[in-house]
């Protein structure tokens, strides 16, 4: 059997050593900031989502209100949401028009600031007189 005779044996210096890390180093920052974009994404999606619960359970209870008292349900109530530490409000704005006299549009319009920024969501329906 031959023997592989190693004739460096003096190791990694402390330059390739320093390469090494400095590499390291950036590709754990790229890696660091994708994860903070998806994790920002994240949240504002969730954001959003709890508004569409929002809109979905304000039309939802003007749905289920007789037709001829719809127009004087209370007015709309702001709505607070905690989520990861921290608390979001939601505002939603009301409005019904008459489309004739058996039929009501009713539209909520859901709103709110995250990080400076205003984000609304809609909902619109067509509730008909039960003859």
């Amino acid at each position: 059997m031959e023997r592989i005779a190693i004739f460096n044996k003096k190791g990694v210096t402390l330059i390739e050593m320093m390469i090494a890390l400095v590499i390291l180093l950036v590709v754990s920052l790229a890696l660091m900031q994708t994860a903070l974009i998806g994790i920002k994404a994240n949240l504002q999606n969730t954001l959003r989502d709890e508004a569409v619960s929002v809109a979905e359970m304000r039309i939802n209870q003007l749905r289920s209100l007789p037709f001829d008292s719809i127009s004087t349900a209370p007015a709309e109530a702001e709505v607070t949401r905690n989520f990861r530490g921290f608390t979001q409000i939601y505002t939603p704005t009301r409005t019904i028009d008459d489309i004739n006299a058996n039929s009501k549009q009713i539209s909520i319009l859901v709103s709110w600031t995250y990080r400076g920024k205003d984000y609304s969501h809609g909902v619109t329906t067509i509730v008909r007189k039960q003859e």
